[in-house]
Parts: structure tokens; C-alpha cells; sequence
């Protein structure tokens, strides 16, 4: 798992014309192959911006996971956000989601169908660190080192 905070994303694909329904990118591309695979994304607090046309991300195995939470999105977003890696089949297992997200590409209204308006429940798991099990390898902020 891959836990992402305060960064910028900056997508330097190929710009697109005003109104131009070509996509020349994606943010993530997640292989996950089996729902018992320990794999995924999650991006906290970050902002998308650049060039191009973009989707968030694209489904490279079944079972695919990623997040987006407050994140401020340029419009560079594809508006259906993302996309299955054109096997329906996957629309069943893929977990996309985003949460509290800003900017003109934030605006949900003609996602995929397969992705997920998270709760303030459901985001609550991708939030924090505990979502990469970091109380496992993470040495705490506390501690000193020897």
C-alpha cells in the first residue's frame, strides 16, 4: 500500500484542445491481481495540475484500489475520472474512490459508474497512515533513534 500526502501532481502529457475528448495519461495505474493482495493508493491532502487529459486511474489488474482525498484537481481530470482498462469485468472488484475533493476537476457528476463517493466512514480508513499498516515498519515520530 502507498500512502501519498501534501504532494503536487504535475501531468506533463501532451496538451488537449478545449473540448477535445482525448485522454493522454493517467495518474495511478494499480496492479492488484487478488482481493487478498496488500496493494494500493492513497492520496491525501495533494493537488493534480499540468497539461493534458487525464484520468485519476485505470484499472491494470481486477482488483485495483485507489483513493483521492482532499485533493484539489485541476481540470485536466477526464470528467468520468476513471477507467476500467476497458474490461467491464473489472467494474465489480476495482475500488475507486474520492472523498472532499476541490477544483474543476473534482466535480463528479459524470464518473464512472463504478466509482465511489466515500463516506466520511469509508474515508476514514484511507486518512492516516494505519491504511499502510505503518504501526508494523514505521518507526514512530517519537522514538529515537539508536
Amino acid at each position: 500500500m502507498s500512502y501519498i500526502q501534501n504532494c503536487h501532481i504535475t501531468s506533463i502529457a501532451t496538451p488537449v484542445a478545449p473540448g477535445a475528448r482525448v485522454i493522454n495519461g493517467a495518474v495511478t495505474a494499480n496492479g492488484r491481481a487478488s482481493k487478498e493482495e496488500n496493494s494500493g493508493f492513497a492520496f491525501v491532502n495533494c493537488t493534480i495540475g499540468g497539461t493534458g487529459r487525464i484520468w485519476l486511474g485505470r484499472a491494470w489488474r481486477p482488483f485495483s484500489t485507489v483513493v483521492f482525498l482532499n485533493t484539489t484537481m485541476s481540470d485536466i481530470i477526464a470528467s468520468e475520472g476513471w477507467n476500467d482498462f476497458n474490461d467491464p469485468t473489472r467494474d465489480q472488484t476495482i475500488f475507486y474512490g474520492e472523498y472532499n475533493c476541490t477544483g474543476d476537476g473534482a466535480n463528479t457528476t459524470l464518473r464512472a459508474p463504478y466509482a465511489q463517493r466515500l463516506n466520511d466512514t469509508q474515508a476514514s480508513l484511507f486518512l492516516n497512515v494505519s491504511f499502510i499498516d505503518a504501526d508494523l515498519w514505521l518507526q514512530s515520530y517519537t522514538s529515537q533513534l539508536i
